[in-house]
């Protein structure tokens, strides 16, 4: 596709570039709702289509309202395209590319990305997952980092597969006894895009309560934590532990994940927390923002990667002392 076709076909063309970059970018997705409401299932393609047809239709001068008229469609179903909340129509999407005056290019490349909404993700479908989790993990695999603090739980993406169904089977209200397995493969599958020749920048932030905590027993633990002294060492992973002595702090309120994306004027970053209830994503502008400053103010106040790594080492040992006692009093108990 060329910036030159584009200027032949659309009216009063006086932004070239921005065009250009629509040409280029249909491979990318994103869907979220604003504001933070729970998420159905969707594709990560969704808000990428949306965010192209809201710069056709910017580019054209029209309203949503005037050009939901003009193709028998109503405001709020334009502002739901626009969003990517609501998948569009195969022949509705042909309308308003009609009705846009959209170059041949542009058309067939919106098309495509249509078509492919909801297929590229489709390998997570065999693991069950829940319409709240769906979205986060179609958006990790866009996401080129992301930041995540922790102040209760290691991060999903560096649990071994042993903690993971530990924290699975612990919490019944999110996932179902049936569902455990499948849901624990899929974890494990999604830490792959850890280790991808083009590999996710991963920086997390965790408690220091977090790793104190005996999810699944000493053995359990141990395991975990030396799991994390390994991954830690990774280019592209930076571990960082917010020790107790920081006291109050302004993430202590709960859990929260922002994910980067290759460029962010198209696709702006995403914010993303979960609780015992399911999860919910956040792309409210303001709202993000905050949830990164917050990540910010937490990295400052936790360990260096040096200092945590000494922790979870020290850590480590308490576990292990504590498994040993374990044995012992066992041991003794049959004697």
């Amino acid at each position: 596709m060329t910036t030159c076709r584009l200027v032949f076909y659309i009216k009063d063309l006086h932004r070239p570039i921005v065009l250009d970059l629509l040409c280029q970018t249909f491979a990318y997705g994103g869907f979220v709702d604003a504001g933070g409401t729970k998420m159905s299932s969707s594709s990560a393609q969704l808000r990428r289509l949306g965010a192209e047809l809201r710069r056709l239709r910017e580019l054209s001068e029209r309203t949503q309202t005037d050009v939901g008229m003009a193709i028998g469609r109503t405001h709020a179903t334009l502002v739901n395209w626009e969003r990517g909340k609501t998948k569009i129509s195969k022949s509705d999407l042909a309308c308003l590319l009609a009705e846009l005056r959209a170059p041949a290019e542009v058309r067939k490349g919106l098309e495509q990305l249509r078509s492919e909404t909801g297929r590229r993700h489709g390998q997570w479908s065999v693991f069950g997952l829940a319409d709240w989790l769906r979205p986060l993990v179609s958006f990790e695999e866009d996401a080129v980092a992301i930041s995540a603090f922790e102040p209760v739980v290691v991060p999903g993406l560096l649990q071994t597969r042993e903690y993971a169904r530990a924290i699975h089977v612990a919490g019944p209200y999110t996932t179902a006894p049936d569902d455990v397995d499948r849901w624990v493969e899929a974890r494990m599958q999604r830490q792959l895009r850890l280790t991808d020749p083009l590999p996710l920048r991963f920086h997390a932030v965790v408690s220091e309560s977090a790793l104190r905590s005996a999810v699944g027993g000493p053995k359990i633990m141990c395991d975990q934590l030396r799991h994390l002294a390994e991954v830690a060492a990774a280019e592209n992973i930076t571990l960082q532990v917010l020790p107790a002595s920081v006291g109050a702090h302004p993430g202590m309120a709960s859990n929260l994940t922002v994910l980067h994306f290759a460029d962010p004027e198209t696709d702006p970053p995403l914010g993303y927390f979960d609780g015992p209830l399911g999860g919910y994503m956040i792309d409210d502008e303001g709202d993000v923002a905050s949830m990164v400053n917050i990540f910010e103010d937490v990295r400052a106040l936790a360990l260096d990667e040096a200092a945590s790594a000494r922790l979870i080492a020290a850590i480590l040992d308490e576990h292990h002392e504590k498994g040993s006692e374990h044995v012992r009093s066992v041991e003794s108990g049959l004697a």
